[in-house]
């Protein structure tokens, strides 16, 4: 099967419609639900990475599991700090199976090879190469005793007409919650290496051996169906040309001294528009959860230079109106500005 869509929404309601159909079933340690075989999905439009819905459209976490990873770290109480309840549950301090120590090599758990730098190596010295692989599980991940294990297999990248294209390969994909995040947190990085080579965003594929729905989470997808489409600006800004990853890594500090609460005020970011717009939306997170007041998170946020992101703050429809003169239902996809998109 091929699922295939410019927006990510477009990618969302086809995949939910099809796993409402799907006859696979399976009872898993987390819960029963059904399931999609081996699917193909496409993203034509990477920089269209997230939804722009009242229930999908999740800029904060998924904005914050970027950064978790990007930073190499494996520490739950990072990603908690935006994510209170990210799993596994029960665990504490630094786990073994977080993606960054095995992206950028911190050296945690022995993880200390940049895989993220040897890619680029790569591509930019052999331009056709098909070894620009990110290796994420590793065979001592599914030893009997592990409780846990990565649900991305590897991400591949490969350069075909002047445009850097990105394959994500997982053994288990939930569609609900870790997919949007995915989708997010790996388009993110497929176009932080197309900056760093200086070429365009080619397309994002995405496999699942499994790709499920959990039965917890049926009703939440009807929701989300319910929404219809929405029609702010779908795409993200574009990053900046050229190579960005010495001002992701100042946008990485930034974001720890957010989190620490020692950055509280918009004047005290001082980034590059794009790195600062997402800062803002970070310092919003932390204004709102240490309790600072709707003045200082108003004023804080007053700042952020695109409006793509004050479409995540602002209150939208999340099911169609009873009433059948005044429908919030959109069955219709706004594509917003068109140029939005262009990468």
């Amino acid at each position: 099967m091929i699922i295939e869509g410019k927006y990510f929404d477009e990618i969302l309601r086809k995949l939910y419609g099809e796993l409402r159909k799907s006859t696979d079933t399976f009872n898993a340690s987390k819960g029963k639900g059904q399931d999609l075989l081996g699917p193909k999905i496409i993203l034509k439009e990477p920089l269209a990475r997230i939804s722009a819905t009242a229930t999908r459209g999740r800029l904060i976490s998924a904005l914050a599991e970027f950064c978790w990873y990007m930073s190499g770290s494996a520490d739950l109480d990072f990603i908690r700090f935006y994510i209170r309840d990210y799993p596994p549950k029960e665990a504490t301090g630094s786990i073994e199976e977080a993606y960054g120590p095995r992206l950028i090599g911190s050296g945690e758990f022995g993880q200390s090879y940049d895989q993220l730098e040897r890619v680029i190596y790569q591509l930019k010295n052999k331009p056709d190469t098909r070894r620009a692989v990110i290796s994420i599980l590793q065979a001592n991940d599914l030893e009997p005793e592990r409780a846990e294990a990565p649900c991305t297999v590897a991400l591949q990248f490969i350069r075909r007409r002047g445009r850097l294209h990105m394959i994500a390969m997982m053994r288990s994909n939930d569609a609900y919650l870790g997919f949007p995040h995915d989708v997010f947190c790996f388009t993110m990085i497929q176009e932080l290496i197309a900056r760093s080579l200086g070429v365009q965003v080619g397309d994002y594929h995405h496999f699942a051996t499994s790709l499920h729905l959990y039965e917890e989470d049926v009703d939440r997808v009807s929701n989300y169906l319910g929404e219809g489409f929405q029609n702010p600006t779908f795409a993200m800004p574009k990053m900046p040309n050229g190579c960005q990853r010495e001002n992701l890594r100042l946008f990485l500090e930034v974001e720890r001294s957010i989190r620490a609460g020692h950055i509280t005020k918009a004047i005290e970011i001082k980034l590059p528009t794009y790195w600062r717009d997402l800062s803002l939306v970070l310092l919003r997170h932390a204004d709102a959860k240490m309790k600072r007041g709707m003045g200082v998170l108003d004023e804080n946020f007053s700042n952020v230079t695109n409006g793509f992101y004050k479409n995540f703050f602002i209150k939208r429809p999340r099911v169609a109106s009873k009433n059948p003169i005044l429908p919030t239902i959109q069955d219709k996809l706004d594509l917003g500005d068109e140029n939005a998109g262009q990468n």
